[in-house]
């Protein structure tokens, strides 16, 4: 899953109608906070990485769900307005079979904000996602969560296309790595498609023995995170001074 970082409060931000935003604390309604989180994270969902040519078919995700009651009380109710409580979510990942209103407790999962979440996850061909074997502990348990979170684990079904998804995604990286390693496409091409088709992670994966690539992939999709790749865009924890839990 691709690491991000999102601009604090405060910080202005170049929207895609070429208006000037200072980042606000509070966004009442929170959908104002949309075009935003576009501008800032690009058009793809925080969880699944599909890529949305429309940002209309991406949510303001609440991270600390809004909708959650517990005994007649809503716990984040404070949350459902500010920036900080906010990514971009897809319907599928987003949807009440999945996130949802599931409780989120921060210490207790890994959040692409806010770890290297490339290093909790592992995604292999046949579109499958699993968490990091060479990780143990509260790492590992936190990695699980994420994947428990939005169901990255499910199989395809009517309404949750998500692994068929990456399995075409994988199978097109792998051809492509073919047709780079034999000089039949630029790296500005690859690029530029795979910004249309998303999929970050496999594309890394894919790719991982291509420094070039990797770098592109760093720079060039908007949000994400440098502190979690070394000068070599190979990735590092985010957290190393947490000996618990570094990712």
């Amino acid at each position: 899953m691709r690491p991000v970082s999102k601009k604090p409060v405060g910080e202005s931000i170049e929207l895609e109608d070429g208006s000037v935003h200072t980042i606000l604390e509070d966004y009442n309604p929170y959908g104002k906070a949309r075009p935003v989180l576009l501008a800032n994270l690009g058009h793809y969902c925080s969880y699944c990485e599909d890529h949305f040519h429309s940002g209309t078919n991406l949510q303001t995700e609440h991270i600390q769900p809004k909708g959650l009651e517990i005994c007649g009380i809503k716990p984040y109710h404070e949350l459902s307005t500010k920036w900080d409580n906010f990514l971009l979510g897809c319907a599928t990942c987003n949807g009440k079979g999945n996130k949802g209103n599931k409780d989120v407790t921060l210490s207790e999962i890994h959040l692409p904000h806010r770890n290297n979440t490339y290093l909790s996850l592992i995604y292999k061909e046949a579109g499958v996602v699993i968490p990091n074997p060479a990780l143990t502990g509260k790492s590992l348990s936190n990695a699980k969560a994420l994947i428990e979170l939005v169901g990255l684990d499910k199989e395809d079904s009517d309404t949750d296309g998500r692994c068929g998804m990456r399995r075409e995604i994988w199978d097109k990286a792998v051809n492509y790595l073919d047709d780079y390693n034999n000089g039949e496409i630029k790296l500005k091409h690859l690029i530029d498609y795979i910004k249309a088709v998303g999929g970050w992670s496999i594309w890394f994966t894919v790719f991982k023995e291509h420094r070039e690539v990797r770098e592109a992939l760093v720079n060039e999709f908007p949000g994400t995170s440098h502190e979690c790749f070394n000068e070599d865009f190979n990735p590092i924890p985010r957290h190393q001074e947490n000996p618990d839990d570094p990712i």
